[in-house]
Protein backbone atom coordinates (compact mmCIF):
# COMPACT_ATOMS: atom_id res chain seq x y z
CA UNK A 1 0.00 0.00 0.00
CA UNK A 2 1.25 3.51 -0.97
CA UNK A 3 1.59 5.20 1.96
CA UNK A 4 3.79 8.04 3.31
CA UNK A 5 5.21 8.38 6.90
CA UNK A 6 2.85 10.76 8.69
CA UNK A 7 -0.01 10.35 11.06
CA UNK A 8 -2.58 11.37 8.89
CA UNK A 9 -1.89 9.33 5.96
CA UNK A 10 -0.97 6.36 8.22
CA UNK A 11 -4.52 6.82 9.57
CA UNK A 12 -6.25 6.67 6.27
CA UNK A 13 -4.02 3.48 6.06
CA UNK A 14 -4.88 1.71 8.87
CA UNK A 15 -8.68 2.27 8.26
CA UNK A 16 -7.81 0.65 4.60
CA UNK A 17 -6.21 -2.29 6.64
CA UNK A 18 -9.84 -3.20 7.87
CA UNK A 19 -10.63 -4.47 4.74
CA UNK A 20 -7.72 -6.72 4.66
CA UNK A 21 -7.98 -10.32 6.09
CA UNK A 22 -5.07 -10.81 8.67
CA UNK A 23 -3.68 -13.74 6.19
CA UNK A 24 -2.86 -11.30 3.50
CA UNK A 25 0.70 -9.68 4.21
CA UNK A 26 -0.05 -5.99 3.71
CA UNK A 27 3.22 -4.00 3.63
CA UNK A 28 3.15 0.32 3.70
CA UNK A 29 5.76 1.45 1.20
CA UNK A 30 6.33 4.37 3.88
CA UNK A 31 8.30 1.37 5.80
CA UNK A 32 11.33 1.34 3.77
CA UNK A 33 11.79 5.02 4.28
CA UNK A 34 14.73 4.79 6.30
CA UNK A 35 16.28 2.18 5.08
CA UNK A 36 15.69 2.36 0.90
CA UNK A 37 16.39 5.05 -1.24
CA UNK A 38 14.08 6.50 -3.16
CA UNK A 39 11.27 3.79 -1.62
CA UNK A 40 8.43 5.87 -2.72
CA UNK A 41 9.46 5.59 -6.67
CA UNK A 42 7.87 1.69 -5.41
CA UNK A 43 10.64 -0.39 -7.44
CA UNK A 44 13.52 -0.05 -5.39
CA UNK A 45 11.68 -1.99 -2.79
CA UNK A 46 10.86 -4.39 -5.08
CA UNK A 47 14.12 -6.84 -4.09
CA UNK A 48 13.16 -6.55 -0.66
CA UNK A 49 9.62 -7.43 -1.27
CA UNK A 50 10.61 -10.76 -3.03
CA UNK A 51 13.37 -11.43 -0.24
CA UNK A 52 10.43 -11.32 2.81
CA UNK A 53 7.86 -13.44 0.85
CA UNK A 54 8.94 -16.25 -0.62
CA UNK A 55 5.92 -17.59 -1.73
CA UNK A 56 4.73 -14.53 -3.50
CA UNK A 57 2.89 -15.03 -7.10
CA UNK A 58 0.94 -11.80 -7.08
CA UNK A 59 2.33 -8.29 -5.75
CA UNK A 60 -1.09 -6.20 -5.85
CA UNK A 61 -0.33 -1.91 -5.32
CA UNK A 62 -3.01 0.15 -4.11
CA UNK A 63 -4.01 3.10 -2.09
CA UNK A 64 -5.25 3.36 0.83
CA UNK A 65 -8.25 4.31 -0.32
CA UNK A 66 -8.72 0.98 -2.74
CA UNK A 67 -11.08 -1.14 -2.38
CA UNK A 68 -11.73 -4.93 -3.58
CA UNK A 69 -13.25 -7.93 -3.89
CA UNK A 70 -10.78 -10.07 -2.30
CA UNK A 71 -12.57 -13.37 -3.68
CA UNK A 72 -13.00 -13.17 -7.11
CA UNK A 73 -9.46 -10.70 -7.48
CA UNK A 74 -7.70 -14.18 -6.49
CA UNK A 75 -9.83 -15.67 -8.62
CA UNK A 76 -8.75 -13.63 -10.99
CA UNK A 77 -5.41 -13.74 -10.64
CA UNK A 78 -5.59 -17.38 -10.32
CA UNK A 79 -7.21 -17.75 -14.20
CA UNK A 80 -5.44 -14.77 -15.95
CA UNK A 81 -2.54 -15.36 -18.31
CA UNK A 82 -1.70 -11.80 -18.02
CA UNK A 83 1.39 -10.33 -16.10
CA UNK A 84 0.79 -6.95 -15.24
CA UNK A 85 -2.33 -5.60 -15.01
CA UNK A 86 -4.55 -2.66 -14.07
CA UNK A 87 -6.95 0.48 -14.79
CA UNK A 88 -4.84 1.99 -17.69
CA UNK A 89 -4.35 5.64 -18.39
CA UNK A 90 -3.10 7.42 -21.64
CA UNK A 91 -1.69 10.72 -22.42
CA UNK A 92 -3.44 12.69 -25.11
CA UNK A 93 -0.80 14.97 -26.29
CA UNK A 94 2.93 15.32 -25.19
CA UNK A 95 3.63 16.06 -21.14
CA UNK A 96 6.67 18.10 -19.56
CA UNK A 97 6.32 15.47 -16.59
CA UNK A 98 6.34 12.01 -18.90
CA UNK A 99 9.34 14.11 -21.14
CA UNK A 100 7.45 14.69 -23.90
CA UNK A 101 6.53 10.82 -25.21
CA UNK A 102 4.58 10.39 -27.50
CA UNK A 103 3.57 7.19 -26.60
CA UNK A 104 0.07 7.76 -26.59
CA UNK A 105 -1.37 4.34 -27.25
CA UNK A 106 0.95 2.49 -24.24
CA UNK A 107 -1.23 2.94 -21.31
CA UNK A 108 0.41 3.51 -17.56
CA UNK A 109 -1.01 1.99 -13.83
CA UNK A 110 -3.71 3.91 -11.71
CA UNK A 111 -2.29 2.89 -8.63
CA UNK A 112 -5.93 4.18 -6.66
CA UNK A 113 -7.71 1.46 -8.92
CA UNK A 114 -4.92 -1.26 -7.84
CA UNK A 115 -2.16 -3.14 -10.16
CA UNK A 116 -1.63 -6.41 -10.12
CA UNK A 117 2.59 -7.28 -11.06
CA UNK A 118 3.05 -11.21 -11.47
CA UNK A 119 6.02 -12.56 -9.59
CA UNK A 120 7.84 -13.41 -12.89
CA UNK A 121 7.86 -9.98 -13.83
CA UNK A 122 9.07 -8.92 -10.61
CA UNK A 123 12.06 -11.86 -10.82
CA UNK A 124 12.65 -10.36 -13.98
CA UNK A 125 12.42 -6.75 -13.19
CA UNK A 126 15.41 -7.25 -10.03
CA UNK A 127 17.35 -9.14 -12.17
CA UNK A 128 17.64 -6.92 -14.98
CA UNK A 129 17.90 -3.47 -12.72
CA UNK A 130 20.96 -4.85 -10.78
CA UNK A 131 22.81 -4.43 -14.27
CA UNK A 132 20.92 -0.99 -15.61
CA UNK A 133 23.27 1.42 -16.62
CA UNK A 134 21.27 4.53 -18.07
CA UNK A 135 21.10 7.36 -15.66
CA UNK A 136 17.59 8.31 -13.55
CA UNK A 137 18.31 11.89 -13.29
CA UNK A 138 15.00 12.69 -11.74
CA UNK A 139 11.43 10.69 -10.20
CA UNK A 140 8.85 12.93 -11.17
CA UNK A 141 5.76 10.87 -11.65
CA UNK A 142 6.06 7.40 -10.10
CA UNK A 143 3.39 5.14 -11.72
CA UNK A 144 4.55 6.69 -15.53
CA UNK A 145 8.18 6.10 -14.25
CA UNK A 146 7.85 2.61 -13.06
CA UNK A 147 5.58 1.55 -16.35
CA UNK A 148 8.64 2.75 -18.80
CA UNK A 149 10.99 0.44 -16.68
CA UNK A 150 8.98 -2.35 -16.94
CA UNK A 151 8.37 -2.17 -20.65
CA UNK A 152 12.17 -1.75 -20.97
CA UNK A 153 13.65 -4.06 -18.36
CA UNK A 154 10.77 -7.03 -19.18
CA UNK A 155 9.58 -6.69 -22.29
CA UNK A 156 5.89 -6.51 -20.32
CA UNK A 157 3.50 -3.95 -21.15
CA UNK A 158 0.16 -3.21 -18.91
CA UNK A 159 -3.20 -4.87 -19.72
CA UNK A 160 -5.81 -2.42 -19.61
CA UNK A 161 -8.58 -3.84 -17.53
CA UNK A 162 -10.34 -0.69 -17.02
CA UNK A 163 -13.63 -2.46 -16.34
CA UNK A 164 -12.51 -4.75 -13.36
CA UNK A 165 -10.17 -2.58 -12.13
CA UNK A 166 -12.41 1.14 -11.55
CA UNK A 167 -12.07 4.24 -10.98
CA UNK A 168 -15.19 4.23 -9.10
CA UNK A 169 -17.55 1.04 -7.49
CA UNK A 170 -19.37 -0.74 -10.30
CA UNK A 171 -21.17 -4.12 -10.18
CA UNK A 172 -18.54 -6.12 -12.02
CA UNK A 173 -15.38 -4.39 -10.53
CA UNK A 174 -12.82 -6.57 -8.62
CA UNK A 175 -11.08 -3.55 -7.47
CA UNK A 176 -12.30 0.13 -7.41
CA UNK A 177 -11.24 3.50 -5.87
CA UNK A 178 -13.56 4.88 -2.90
CA UNK A 179 -13.99 8.82 -3.47
CA UNK A 180 -11.65 12.17 -3.25
CA UNK A 181 -9.49 12.82 -0.30
CA UNK A 182 -11.65 15.49 1.24
CA UNK A 183 -9.63 16.97 3.98
CA UNK A 184 -11.77 17.17 6.67
CA UNK A 185 -9.93 17.63 9.93
CA UNK A 186 -12.49 19.01 12.19
CA UNK A 187 -9.76 21.72 13.59
CA UNK A 188 -10.58 25.51 15.18
CA UNK A 189 -6.81 26.43 16.27
CA UNK A 190 -6.25 26.70 12.37
CA UNK A 191 -7.69 29.40 10.50
CA UNK A 192 -6.51 31.53 7.49
CA UNK A 193 -5.66 34.60 9.55
CA UNK A 194 -2.72 31.74 10.61
CA UNK A 195 -1.07 31.59 7.10
CA UNK A 196 1.17 33.66 5.47
CA UNK A 197 1.76 33.39 1.48
CA UNK A 198 5.19 34.74 0.18
CA UNK A 199 5.12 35.17 -3.72
CA UNK A 200 8.17 35.27 -5.83
CA UNK A 201 8.23 37.45 -8.47
CA UNK A 202 10.06 40.16 -10.62
CA UNK A 203 9.51 43.12 -12.13
CA UNK A 204 8.30 42.13 -15.87
CA UNK A 205 5.59 40.16 -14.48
CA UNK A 206 3.77 42.33 -12.02
CA UNK A 207 1.00 43.46 -14.43
CA UNK A 208 0.78 40.45 -16.26
CA UNK A 209 0.87 37.64 -14.04
CA UNK A 210 0.24 39.34 -10.57
CA UNK A 211 -3.16 40.48 -12.09
CA UNK A 212 -3.94 37.41 -12.96
CA UNK A 213 -3.26 35.99 -9.71
CA UNK A 214 -5.32 38.85 -8.45
CA UNK A 215 -8.29 37.69 -10.94
CA UNK A 216 -7.75 34.44 -9.07
CA UNK A 217 -6.95 32.90 -5.54
CA UNK A 218 -4.61 36.02 -4.47
CA UNK A 219 -7.77 37.80 -2.12
CA UNK A 220 -6.85 41.31 -0.56
CA UNK A 221 -8.05 39.09 2.60
CA UNK A 222 -4.85 36.98 2.39
CA UNK A 223 -1.75 37.68 4.26
CA UNK A 224 0.82 37.87 1.55
CA UNK A 225 3.77 39.54 0.25
CA UNK A 226 5.33 40.09 -3.22
CA UNK A 227 9.25 39.75 -3.27
CA UNK A 228 10.52 40.93 -6.45
CA UNK A 229 14.23 42.48 -7.80
CA UNK A 230 12.74 46.43 -8.30
CA UNK A 231 9.36 48.01 -8.63
CA UNK A 232 8.17 50.89 -11.26
CA UNK A 233 6.91 53.87 -9.62
CA UNK A 234 5.00 54.81 -12.79
CA UNK A 235 3.11 51.60 -12.86
CA UNK A 236 3.05 49.59 -10.03
CA UNK A 237 0.35 50.03 -7.43
CA UNK A 238 1.94 51.97 -4.40
CA UNK A 239 -0.36 50.44 -2.17
CA UNK A 240 0.82 46.56 -3.36
CA UNK A 241 2.67 44.78 -0.81
CA UNK A 242 6.00 44.55 -2.77
CA UNK A 243 9.48 43.78 -0.75
CA UNK A 244 12.54 44.33 -2.59
CA UNK A 245 14.97 42.16 -2.70
CA UNK A 246 17.62 43.85 -4.45
CA UNK A 247 19.01 40.59 -6.50
CA UNK A 248 17.44 38.68 -9.40
CA UNK A 249 18.49 35.35 -11.32
CA UNK A 250 17.11 33.96 -14.33
CA UNK A 251 17.05 30.54 -12.46
CA UNK A 252 17.63 29.21 -9.39
CA UNK A 253 15.92 31.85 -7.20
CA UNK A 254 17.56 30.47 -3.69
CA UNK A 255 18.66 33.80 -3.02
CA UNK A 256 14.65 35.13 -3.22
CA UNK A 257 13.35 31.88 -1.58
CA UNK A 258 15.72 32.47 1.27
CA UNK A 259 15.02 35.79 1.62
CA UNK A 260 10.97 34.89 1.86
CA UNK A 261 11.95 32.38 4.75
CA UNK A 262 14.39 35.34 6.61
CA UNK A 263 11.36 37.51 6.12
CA UNK A 264 8.50 34.90 7.77
CA UNK A 265 11.07 34.18 10.62
CA UNK A 266 11.46 37.86 11.68
CA UNK A 267 9.00 39.82 10.65
CA UNK A 268 5.89 37.57 10.52
CA UNK A 269 5.93 35.70 13.93
CA UNK A 270 2.11 36.20 14.77
CA UNK A 271 2.05 33.48 11.97
CA UNK A 272 2.08 29.37 11.97
CA UNK A 273 2.63 28.67 8.51
CA UNK A 274 4.64 29.80 5.42
CA UNK A 275 3.08 29.06 2.01
CA UNK A 276 6.08 30.13 -0.86
CA UNK A 277 4.68 30.70 -4.21
CA UNK A 278 5.67 31.78 -8.07
CA UNK A 279 4.01 34.07 -9.43
CA UNK A 280 2.21 31.99 -11.97
CA UNK A 281 1.00 29.35 -9.08
CA UNK A 282 -2.38 28.95 -9.26
CA UNK A 283 -4.35 27.77 -5.57
CA UNK A 284 -7.39 26.65 -4.33
CA UNK A 285 -6.89 28.78 -0.82
CA UNK A 286 -9.80 26.69 0.60
CA UNK A 287 -8.42 23.41 -0.11
CA UNK A 288 -5.04 24.54 0.85
CA UNK A 289 -6.91 25.41 4.62
CA UNK A 290 -8.25 21.93 4.78
CA UNK A 291 -4.74 20.42 4.06
CA UNK A 292 -2.79 22.26 6.69
CA UNK A 293 -5.43 21.34 9.41
CA UNK A 294 -4.91 17.42 8.87
CA UNK A 295 -1.16 17.99 7.93
CA UNK A 296 -0.31 20.26 10.30
CA UNK A 297 -0.54 18.52 14.06
CA UNK A 298 2.49 19.81 15.66
CA UNK A 299 4.52 23.31 16.04
CA UNK A 300 7.09 21.63 17.86
CA UNK A 301 8.18 19.38 15.01
CA UNK A 302 9.27 20.80 11.44
CA UNK A 303 7.00 19.91 8.91
CA UNK A 304 7.34 20.60 5.11
CA UNK A 305 4.47 19.28 2.68
CA UNK A 306 4.47 19.90 -0.80
CA UNK A 307 4.76 17.64 -4.45
CA UNK A 308 7.53 15.36 -3.79
CA UNK A 309 10.34 14.99 -6.95
CA UNK A 310 13.00 12.65 -6.69
CA UNK A 311 16.76 13.52 -7.60
CA UNK A 312 18.95 10.71 -8.76
CA UNK A 313 19.42 8.48 -5.59
CA UNK A 314 20.33 11.52 -3.86
CA UNK A 315 17.66 13.10 -2.57
CA UNK A 316 13.62 14.54 -2.79
CA UNK A 317 12.64 17.95 -2.68
CA UNK A 318 9.37 20.22 -2.98
CA UNK A 319 8.70 21.47 -6.49
CA UNK A 320 8.60 25.20 -5.75
CA UNK A 321 6.08 26.01 -8.53
CA UNK A 322 3.69 23.90 -7.15
CA UNK A 323 3.44 25.36 -3.40
CA UNK A 324 6.10 25.01 -0.44
CA UNK A 325 4.17 24.61 3.12
CA UNK A 326 6.24 24.90 5.45
CA UNK A 327 5.80 25.30 9.68
CA UNK A 328 7.52 28.03 12.13
CA UNK A 329 9.57 24.66 13.14
CA UNK A 330 10.25 23.76 9.61
CA UNK A 331 11.80 27.65 9.01
CA UNK A 332 13.59 28.31 12.18
CA UNK A 333 15.38 24.94 11.50
CA UNK A 334 16.13 25.58 7.92
CA UNK A 335 17.37 29.02 8.36
CA UNK A 336 19.69 27.86 11.36
CA UNK A 337 21.20 25.38 9.75
CA UNK A 338 20.93 25.86 5.03
CA UNK A 339 22.66 28.94 3.51
CA UNK A 340 22.47 28.94 -0.34
CA UNK A 341 25.73 28.55 -2.14
CA UNK A 342 24.81 30.76 -4.40
CA UNK A 343 22.21 33.40 -5.14
CA UNK A 344 20.90 31.01 -8.46
CA UNK A 345 20.93 27.77 -6.87
CA UNK A 346 17.46 25.93 -7.34
CA UNK A 347 15.88 26.58 -4.52
CA UNK A 348 13.41 23.61 -3.89
CA UNK A 349 16.66 21.63 -5.03
CA UNK A 350 18.49 23.02 -1.94
CA UNK A 351 15.53 23.00 0.00
CA UNK A 352 15.18 19.16 0.04
CA UNK A 353 19.11 18.16 0.38
CA UNK A 354 18.89 20.80 3.41
CA UNK A 355 15.71 19.13 4.44
CA UNK A 356 17.43 15.51 3.73
CA UNK A 357 20.97 16.90 5.68
CA UNK A 358 18.24 17.83 8.52
CA UNK A 359 16.22 14.63 8.62
CA UNK A 360 12.99 16.27 7.99
CA UNK A 361 10.72 14.28 6.59
CA UNK A 362 9.24 16.05 3.16
CA UNK A 363 5.17 14.62 3.13
CA UNK A 364 4.27 14.36 -0.76
CA UNK A 365 0.94 16.06 -1.68
CA UNK A 366 -0.57 14.30 -4.88
CA UNK A 367 -2.86 17.45 -5.06
CA UNK A 368 0.17 20.07 -5.45
CA UNK A 369 0.94 20.29 -9.35
CA UNK A 370 4.19 21.14 -10.76
CA UNK A 371 2.72 21.76 -14.10
CA UNK A 372 -0.58 23.16 -15.62
CA UNK A 373 -3.70 20.12 -16.11
CA UNK A 374 -3.14 19.20 -19.46
CA UNK A 375 0.55 17.29 -18.49
CA UNK A 376 -1.63 14.94 -16.55
CA UNK A 377 -3.96 12.05 -17.35
CA UNK A 378 -7.68 13.68 -17.59
CA UNK A 379 -9.06 10.67 -15.88
CA UNK A 380 -6.53 10.98 -13.11
CA UNK A 381 -7.63 13.91 -11.75
CA UNK A 382 -10.81 13.73 -12.26
CA UNK A 383 -10.96 11.10 -8.73
CA UNK A 384 -9.07 14.28 -6.77
CA UNK A 385 -9.76 17.62 -5.38
CA UNK A 386 -6.61 19.55 -7.07
CA UNK A 387 -4.73 22.61 -4.70
CA UNK A 388 -2.56 23.97 -7.16
CA UNK A 389 -1.43 24.01 -10.84
CA UNK A 390 1.45 26.18 -12.36
CA UNK A 391 2.37 27.83 -15.44
CA UNK A 392 0.13 30.37 -17.30
CA UNK A 393 2.05 29.92 -20.89
CA UNK A 394 -0.54 29.04 -23.43
CA UNK A 395 -3.87 28.54 -21.32
CA UNK A 396 -6.90 30.35 -20.51
CA UNK A 397 -5.66 31.00 -16.60
CA UNK A 398 -8.82 32.05 -15.53
CA UNK A 399 -10.82 29.60 -16.84
CA UNK A 400 -8.06 26.66 -15.31
CA UNK A 401 -9.03 28.44 -12.13
CA UNK A 402 -12.86 28.11 -12.33
CA UNK A 403 -12.57 24.73 -13.78
CA UNK A 404 -10.31 23.17 -11.34
CA UNK A 405 -9.58 25.28 -8.32
CA UNK A 406 -12.17 27.71 -7.22
CA UNK A 407 -14.13 26.99 -4.39
CA UNK A 408 -16.21 29.26 -1.84
CA UNK A 409 -15.29 29.31 1.88
CA UNK A 410 -18.36 28.21 3.75
CA UNK A 411 -20.52 31.27 4.42
CA UNK A 412 -19.77 30.30 8.55
CA UNK A 413 -16.30 31.22 8.09
CA UNK A 414 -15.08 35.21 8.63
CA UNK A 415 -13.34 34.47 5.44
CA UNK A 416 -16.33 34.13 3.43
CA UNK A 417 -14.87 35.89 0.15
CA UNK A 418 -14.22 33.78 -3.05
CA UNK A 419 -10.85 31.61 -3.27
Amino acid sequence: MISEPHIYILSQAHNASTFIPAHIPLLYTHSYASSIPNWYAIYPIFSSIIDQYSQLKWLFICEPQTRFNLTKLIEFSQKTKDLYIGHGLYDTEPSIIHHYSFSFDNPYPDFSSGTLISRNVLSLFIDRFQSYTKPIDFIIDIKYELNQLINELTNTKLTDKSKLFCNEYKKNCLTWYEGQYDYLCERKDIQLDDLYFGIKTYIKYHKIRIDLLKKTWLNNKLHYDLFTNEINETIDNKNERFIITKENTNRGHCHKTFTILNYFHKNKENFQFLIIADDDTLLSVKRLLELIRCFMLSNDIPMVLGERYGYGNYYDYPTGGSGMIFNRQAVQQILSNCECPTPDTPDDMFLGLCLKRLNIQLTHIRELHQAQPNAYSKEWLQHQKPISFHKFEDINVEEIYQTYLYEKFPQSHHEKDEF
